[in-house]
């Protein structure tokens, strides 16, 4: 198979185990050339420990690690043509930029022309060129994470690996960082294996996320695809936020499937036949609609409810409602409006209704 239409990596059923912890569980995972590939999920979920096997620098207890078919899983880390960016930048503080990126191409013996070249190039795309001569410390923690970004990528690694190398940054340099990605990313071409813990992040950077939880794979698809329809409520509560409904029960209503919620019956619009068991109905809070007055009967789901709490964010309110449900176990509920909308003239406590569309309720397994 053609080395353009062919995966990359392959993790074929890795396995890790530390004593009676397992990290890994028969993990299976396809990266394709040229993606930006990020494996999400909480602290402990093993998306680290998956990324530092595709390192090389973790042995995994069970499984296969190929590279265009090719299998690799005990093949040394140096003998990987992978790239890695740490959170830490692991910068030589006696060194300028210039012999940072260097670095590798030296101890790679390339000779001295070529190097230069190839640093500079780097630096041009990573927009340092100018501070070439600089040491680490004259530089902010936005510049020194470029700086190990470009000394990753300067040999042409056929991988880049990113530990979570947004972490330490405050939230404006994140999101200028993030942007840089992207563009050096698409500029370059090369596949981008990326760790992070950040939801926002994922959605803003990835080609496709990957989720981990408790060592599996929860779901892996384009962001777009994972936010609209996740596969489990895990995926749905973790990537972004999620109003959950409990249903009492639950069938079919016409092409819509029809569940009690105490006194209320909530629709979702679903391409097959829900399985057996409980499920709960979700819904993202911008798919809904906040009222100060019940609106006439219609075909929206309706949930009337509490004012709780209202938040000031600027542009926006952030509040909280408690649905009144006739006798289900009470939903919290989260919803952003303008902050011009006539909520603001309410007083805590006050009734509200909330509606939206049954073809964006999600029917998820409780």
């Amino acid at each position: 198979m053609d080395r353009q239409t062919q995966n990359q990596l392959c993790a074929r059923n890795i396995t890790k185990r530390y004593g009676a912890f397992l990290a890994l569980d028969d993990i299976s995972l396809d990266i394709q050339k040229g993606e930006f590939l990020t494996l999400l999920g909480p602290s402990g979920s093993g998306k680290t420990t998956l990324l530092m096997t595709l390192a090389g620098f973790v042995e995994p207890s069970a499984g296969q690690l190929l590279e265009y078919g090719v299998d690799i899983t005990r093949r040394a880390p140096e003998q990987r043509n992978f790239g890695m960016v740490f959170q830490g930048y692991a910068l030589f503080p006696h060194m300028t930029v210039f012999d940072n990126v260097a670095f590798g191409l030296r101890i790679r013996k390339v000779d001295a022309a070529a190097r230069k070249a190839r640093v500079m190039q780097m630096l041009e795309t990573v927009g340092l060129a100018a501070h070439a001569h600089k040491r680490p410390h004259q530089l902010s923690g936005g510049q020194q994470q470029r700086v190990a970004i470009a000394r990753a990528l300067v040999f042409e690694p056929d991988v880049l690996l990113l530990d979570e190398p947004l972490s330490a940054l405050d939230r404006n340099m994140r999101e200028q960082l993030q942007a840089e990605l992207k563009r050096i990313h698409k500029q370059v071409g090369t596949t981008f294996v990326f760790v992070t813990h950040d939801q926002e992040e994922a959605l803003a950077l990835s080609t496709r996320i990957a989720i981990f939880n408790k060592g599996r794979l929860a779901q892996v698809d384009a962001p777009e695809h994972i936010y609209a329809r996740p596969a489990s409520r895990f995926v749905g509560e973790f990537l972004g936020k999620m109003n959950i409904f409990a249903l009492d029960s639950h069938g079919h209503d016409g092409d819509l499937v029809a569940g009690r919620h105490g006194a209320l019956t909530l629709r979702a619009k679903t391409a097959a036949a829900p399985a057996a068991g409980a499920k709960v109905l979700a819904v993202r809070p911008e798919h809904m609609t906040l009222h100060v007055e019940a609106p006439p009967p219609c075909h929206r789901n309706l949930v009337p409810g509490t004012l709780v709490e209202r938040t000031y964010c600027g542009s926006r309110m952030a509040l909280v409602v408690r649905a009144a449900n006739g006798g289900a176990s009470s939903a919290t509920t989260v919803i952003d409006v303008p902050v011009e909308h006539p909520v603001r003239s309410l007083g805590d406590t006050a009734p509200v209704w909330l509606s939206w569309c049954p073809t964006n309720s999600i029917l998820l397994d409780a």
